[in-house]
C-alpha cells in the first residue's frame, strides 16, 4: 500500500492561508448582510408595524423569518399594502396573531410563516408536523395549515369578506424539504422562494375580487387591529388615503 506524500511546509501555508482568506471573506459577507439588514429593518417600516427591536428581530428565528417575508412582500405590494402581527378574535382561543397580511384587488394573501430547516414531515389531516434534521434530531410542531385556517375564518368573520376573497399561504425557509408533505392541489405550502413566484402569479392572473374602495375600508379596520402606537397607525392610515388617490 502506497504511502501519502507529506505535504511540505510551504503547501502547509498556503492551505492555511487559504483557509483564513475564506473565514475573512466569510465574515465579510456576513458583515454586509448584517448591515443590510439593519438598515432595511428601519427602512421599510417593519420597525414600526411590528413592534419589535432590531436586536429581537435579528436573534430569534422566528421573528427573523418573518422580516425576510416582509421584505419581499412589500416589493411586490409596496409597505402600505403589508401588515404584520394581526390580531384578531380566535374561535378556540381568545385572539389569534396572523404573522403577515397583504393585500391587493387579487384578494387578502394571508401568511403563515415558519423559519425552519431541515426535512418537513406531514399531511393536511395530522394535528402535528415534524422537523426532522437526522435519526437523533426530531421536532414537533402544530400543523401550519391549521393553525392558518383559523386566520383565515378570523378574518372573515372580522372583515365580513367571503372566502374566496382570502388567499392563505403557509410559508417556510428554502432550508427546508417539503417532499414529505401530503396536501391537496389547493393548499398552498412552499419555500419562501417559490412562495413570492407564487404570489407574482396569482397577482398576474387571479381574478380580482375587491375594489379599490374595499382595500381602503379592509386596511383602515386591519391597522386597529395590529401592534403599531396610535401615531403610526394614524401615519399609516394617512399612507393608505395617499395609496388610494394614486391607484
Amino acid at each position: 500500500m502506497a504511502r501519502r506524500r507529506r505535504k511540505s511546509s510551504f503547501e502547509q501555508m498556503i492551505i492555511i492561508f487559504s483557509e483564513f482568506i475564506a473565514f475573512l471573506l466569510y465574515i465579510f459577507y456576513r458583515f454586509i448582510m448584517f448591515i443590510y439588514d439593519l438598515v432595511t429593518f428601519y427602512t421599510s417600516g417593519y420597525k414600526k408595524k411590528s413592534g419589535v427591536i432590531f436586536i429581537k428581530t435579528y436573534f430569534n428565528k422566528g421573528n427573523y423569518g418573518e422580516f425576510i417575508l416582509y421584505r419581499k412582500l412589500i416589493r411586490i405590494f409596496t409597505k402600505e399594502l403589508v401588515l404584520t402581527n394581526v390580531y384578531l378574535e380566535g374561535k378556540n382561543t381568545d385572539t389569534t396573531e396572523i404573522d403577515l397580511l397583504a393585500i391587493s384587488t387579487k384578494g387578502i394573501y394571508v401568511f403563515e410563516m415558519k423559519n425552519y430547516a431541515g426535512y418537513i414531515y406531514g399531511s393536511e389531516k395530522d394535528t402535528h408536523w415534524t422537523q426532522v434534521f437526522n435519526s437523533r434530531t426530531k421536532n414537533k410542531f402544530y400543523n401550519p395549515i391549521r393553525q392558518n385556517y383559523a386566520h383565515q375564518k378570523a378574518l372573515e368573520k372580522y372583515l365580513g369578506v367571503s372566502e374566496d376573497s382570502i388567499v392563505p399561504i403557509v410559508v417556510f425557509s428554502n432550508r427546508s424539504k417539503l417532499s414529505k408533505i401530503n396536501i391537496s392541489r389547493d393548499t398552498v405550502v412552499l419555500e419562501i422562494s417559490d412562495a413570492m413566484k407564487y404570489v407574482k402569479m396569482a397577482e398576474k392572473y387571479r381574478n380580482a375580487s375587491l375594489s379599490v374602495l374595499d382595500i381602503k375600508k379592509y386596511l383602515g379596520l386591519l391597522v386597529e387591529k395590529t401592534l403599531m402606537d396610535n401615531e403610526t397607525k394614524k401615519s399609516h392610515v394617512e399612507q393608505i388615503k395617499g395609496l388610494m388617490n394614486r391607484i
